[in-house]
């Protein structure tokens, strides 16, 4: 028996939307410990100020350095969450159009069936008055 184009369709697009649903989790996930890193280098920062004996001056172009690459990390970590977010969002578009296609070829089949019994319900009465 062949397969119904539009059910392999649908369940293409429903695992296209369970896939974006992963990667938004991971987007999520490496946002949440960039948001972290960054927070970590810039207590790292406070804390070396405060530190007693500390060489503060010979550190603090690396603890610059760190925590600047950890708001760019972080940056680039929210552009990603944006995109796997949209990523979604088309995703259940798409799925949600192929909803509305098999939803309308059912009622068309519905409505063709209904005809077809109307047909033969009036061809029948037509025999018996005639």
């Amino acid at each position: 028996m062949a397969r119904d184009p539009l059910a392999v369709l649908t369940r293409l697009r429903q695992i296209e939307t369970e896939q974006a649903r992963r990667r938004l989790g991971q987007a999520v996930g490496r946002t949440e410990v960039a948001l972290l890193a960054e927070g970590a280098a810039s207590a790292a920062l406070v804390a070396e100020a405060v530190a007693p004996g500390a060489d503060y001056a010979a550190w603090l172009p690396r603890g610059l350095a760190q925590r600047d690459r950890a708001a760019l990390a972080r940056r680039r970590a929210e552009v990603g969450l944006a995109e796997a977010a949209a990523a979604l969002g088309a995703a259940r578009a798409a799925e949600r159009a192929v909803e509305l296609i098999a939803a309308a070829r059912d009622r068309l089949a519905r409505r063709q069936a209904a005809r077809r019994v109307q047909a033969l319900l009036d061809e029948a009465a037509s025999r018996r008055r005639g």
